[in-house]
Order: C-alpha cells, then sequence, then structure tokens
C-alpha cells in the first residue's frame, strides 16, 4: 500500500498535524519510535503543559529572538493563541491565564493535553516502536525504513523534535534525514538553559538561594541582552533572564571568554545613582543604603567585593562610592559552560528556513518532503512558545496537504 501522507514523531506538531488528516479521512500513518506518543509533551511545563500564552500574533512573532522570525508569520496568523485555545475549548479543554501570561489546562495536567491530541486519531493508523532509519525518494514518493518493516508514502512529514531529552526520543533524528536528502540545517544548540560559573560556586558561594525579580542581563563587549529574573545556585544562575540569554552565551564561548552584567537592585540604574549621590555627604551607613536598594546577602557581597567598611556615606571616598555603585549596575560573573542541549529545556538550530515554504512547511528542493516543530530552526523562550509553534506548523502542514489532495482528486 501506498499511503498519501506519512508522520514521523508523535509530539505536538506530529499530532496536530495527524489530527487534521484524520478529520479530513486521509490515508495516513503516524510512525513513532517509543511505546506511545507525546513522552515529552507529558512532561513539559512540570507535567502542567504551558500550551500558549497572551500575546498578540504580532507581539508573539516579534519576541522571538531569531532573525528569520516572520517565517512563522502565516503559521500563527490562522492557528495562533486564540485559535489554540478555542481547538482545545471544542475539545472538552478549558485553558486559564496564569501570571496574565502563560495558558495552563485547566486540570493542571499534560495529560490532559495529549488526551485531546489523541482522542480523535484512529489509533490503528499510529504504529508504535517504529522507529525511521532512513528516507528515499521514490518515483512515486518515498522509501520508508524502519526498525520492523519498510512503508511507501507520496509524502513524509518530519515531526521527531530537537535533541532536548532525548530519552523521550527526542534525538535530532530529523537532522540525520534532512542531510541524507541534501537540505541545509544548523545543528542543534542548547537553548532556554542554566548556565554554570566556578566563579558563583567559590567565591560567590554565600549567594547560592538568592534572588533578582527584575534584571538586565547583558553579554559584556555585546549589545546582547535579556530581561526577567535571575537566581544565584550552587552551581551558577538561572531565571527566566539567564534562560532567554543562554544560546547567545553558548555561541560567544565558541569564540572566548564571557562575563555577565547585571543590576542587582529592583530600581533603574540613573535612580540608584542619583540616590547614591543625593546621600553621599549624609551620616547614615553604607550597609543601610544598600540594604534598601538590594538584599541584604547581596548588600553585604558588595561592600566585601568593593573591600569597604560599613561607615557613614559622608566617610567613604567618591571612588569606593563609584566602585560600590559599578557593582550595584553592573555586577560581574565570568560563565564557564552553557548547559548540554540534551537537558536544556528548548535547542536552537534544526532545518533551516530557507528550505521550506511557510505557506505549506514543504521542502522547496523536494515536493512531498514537510519539516514541523522542533525540527525546524524555530524556538521560542519558556511560556508556551514551543507549543504553539508545533501545533501551527503541525496544521498549516496536514492542511496545505489536505487541500493538495482534493485538488488532485478533482483533476
Amino acid at each position: 500500500m501506498i499511503y498519501d501522507a506519512i508522520v514521523i514523531g508523535g509530539g505536538p506538531s506530529g499530532l496536530m498535524a495527524a489530527n487534521i488528516l484524520e478529520q479530513n479521512k486521509i490515508n495516513y500513518l503516524l510512525l513513532e519510535k517509543n511505546d506511545k506518543v507525546g513522552k515529552k509533551l507529558l512532561l513539559t511545563g512540570g507535567k502542567r503543559c504551558n500550551i500558549t500564552n497572551a500575546l498578540s500574533k504580532e507581539d508573539f512573532i516579534q519576541s522571538l529572538t531569531f532573525k528569520h522570525k516572520r517565517f512563522l508569520y502565516p503559521a500563527i496568523k490562522d492557528f495562533g493563541s486564540p485559535e489554540i485555545i478555542e481547538f482545545f475549548k471544542l475539545n472538552g479543554l478549558n485553558l486559564v491565564l496564569e501570571e496574565n501570561f502563560k495558558y495552563f489546562p485547566e486540570t493542571m495536567k499534560s495529560s490532559s493535553v495529549f488526551e485531546v491530541l489523541t482522542k480523535n486519531l484512529n489509533m490503528s493508523r499510529l504504529k508504535f516502536h517504529h522507529s525511521v532509519k532512513d528516507i528515499f525518494k521514490s518515483e512515486d514518493g518515498f522509501i520508508l525504513k524502519t526498525s520492523n518493516e519498510d512503508f511507501l508514502t507520496k509524502r513524509v512529514i518530519v515531526a521527531t523534535g530537537s535533541n532536548a531529552y532525548p530519552s523521550t526520543g527526542s534525538s535530532g533524528d530529523g537532522l540525520v534525514f534532512a542531510s541524507k536528502l541534501g537540505l541545509e540545517f544548523k545543528a542543534f544548540t542548547p537553548a532556554e538553559t542554566y548556565l554554570y560559573a566556578s566563579y558563583v560556586k567559590e567565591a560567590l558561594s554565600d549567594l547560592q538561594g538568592v534572588s533578582i525579580l527584575h534584571t538586565t542581563v547583558k553579554i559584556r563587549g555585546t549589545k546582547i541582552s535579556s530581561h526577567g529574573g535571575l537566581l544565584f545556585t550552587h552551581f551558577g544562575l538561572t531565571g527566566p533572564a539567564i534562560l532567554q540569554i543562554s544560546e547567545f552565551v553558548y555561541d560567544e564561548l565558541l569564540e572566548g571568554d564571557v562575563t555577565l552584567v547585571f543590576n542587582i537592585t529592583d530600581h533603574k540604574d540613573d535612580e540608584v545613582i542619583r540616590q547614591m549621590n543625593s546621600i553621599e555627604n549624609q551620616k547614615v551607613l553604607i550597609l543601610k543604603v544598600l540594604e534598601s536598594l538590594t538584599t541584604k546577602r547581596l548588600a553585604k557581597k558588595v561592600l566585601d567585593m568593593a573591600n569597604v567598611s560599613n561607615k557613614n556615606m559622608n566617610e567613604i571616598s567618591k571612588k569606593d562610592i563609584a566602585k560600590i555603585l559599578e557593582l550595584l549596575i553592573s555586577f560581574p560573573v565570568k560563565i564557564d559552560a552553557v548547559e548540554t542541549k540534551e537537558k536544556a529545556f528548548v535547542n536552537a538550530g534544526g532545518v533551516l528556513t530557507k528550505e521550506l515554504d511557510p505557506n505549506t512547511m514543504e521542502s522547496r528542493k523536494i515536493k512531498g518532503l514537510y519539516f514541523i516543530g522542533e525540527t525546524v530552526d524555530l524556538h521560542g523562550p519558556i511560556g508556551g512558545y514551543n507549543v504553539t509553534i508545533g501545533l501551527s506548523t503541525g496544521r498549516k502542514c496536514a492542511l496545505s496537504i489536505v487541500e493538495e489532495i482534493k485538488k488532485e482528486k478533482n483533476q
């Protein structure tokens, strides 16, 4: 038998594509290397699954950090946050807003998301323990060689994910296929992950567990920055601002040393400078002043690092005040390494978008070959971006196949 389409991989993008194909009675199969689909999906968001977010479609795209973000416009325009919320509602699952930004299933269980994405599928069309080893272009379409048998299909949808959490089956197979078929790609690298710093572990061990709610983190010597919370840990740094900047730290480390600088106060830099200058001649202890600007532990650490004793402001030299100010608004931490791509929440990299048609997700070089979800060089920060990208590209791809098959039948 030759199938109209075969989906490789049962993550969010593959399952959404399968739903569209099922709904339109397309002769398809979904091949999954594991004993069940959705293994990584079930772990997402601490097993709660942050499905999407409250950003408008334009803001969603603009908040992405890669240069080719406009590639996503057709998929997100048709199936962004409002449509995703409606899709789950129509399938019996309401999504609830948390922190005025993230949408989770009302059950707070990723298994509920999994149930929606699988309940309408004909399970006989899902073949488990079928790891695709190779894809060959044939006269009529493609030959898929799996660990069990070979399959013939007119179209292939590659939805194999990235390299993040390979224990869930996400082992980067899509790039192996892309390489053999002559498509250009960027190797998967860590994004949205922790940073290791021996300086924090050794010299700043007393700051472990200290958090800064709002800060701007910069890579010294570059224009790269991120905003959000930061946490000192036993191994280095984490928190939203760190996760967002981690992929750029990885790239910069390939070129040489990397030092991050960030403000350790919730106050704006000019406010801190103005406040310090306004009381420099007053009889008030410097530690008291610093504790009003940051946490007690950070205040003490700043004095230690500046080598200034706890004296009144009017007894401290302008040179020492300048050193203290510099630490408050540009606290430095040298970074040693980024967490591996296998343990990162998200990977950067994938099949280059220039290889694909954004309106169909089809290869520009090989007709009938599609790449969707995390297999493509598309990713976003934590906050529902990546599930949204997976669902929207999976849907876009499958609908284009449905339209193509309808045209063929009408000819």
